[in-house]
């Protein structure tokens, strides 16, 4: 009896648009609970699959994963950019210190100079 019913109900969903499928799926679940919605389920399956645009489905992952790989190239930009300043920043110091350290030796010459110029007023 359930496999007349059944091969009723295939006859029944192949007549239905496939674009109010699911609503009438929907109001099948509502109204006459997880049974019914399932034999309505396995009769409609290939109608509910026949509807889906396969080609626009792989072309919208497509432009979301292309859309998170450039968002992820800004980002990768951005800490090489900073990477990069950061190196700057690092020469610029080293420079800096080995400029310094020749100027220390100086300095240390002057200040003695001068102290002797000093002291050497005094004696």
């Amino acid at each position: 009896a359930k496999a007349a019913e059944h091969a009723g109900d295939r006859s029944l969903y192949n007549e239905i648009d496939p674009l109010h499928l699911p609503e009438v799926l929907s109001l099948i679940g509502q109204n006459h609970g997880r049974g019914e919605l399932y034999l309505a389920l396995s009769s409609s399956i290939m109608t509910l699959f026949s509807t889906i645009n396969r080609q626009r489905c792989i072309q919208q992952e497509k432009e979301y994963h292309a859309a998170k790989a450039a968002e992820h190239a800004v980002i990768a930009a951005e800490h090489r950019a900073k990477v990069e300043e950061l190196e700057n920043e690092l020469v610029a110091m080293e420079k800096a210190a080995e400029g310094n350290e020749g100027n220390d030796d100086t300095e240390y010459r002057d200040k003695k100079r001068r102290r002797k110029w000093w002291w050497g007023l005094w004696g």
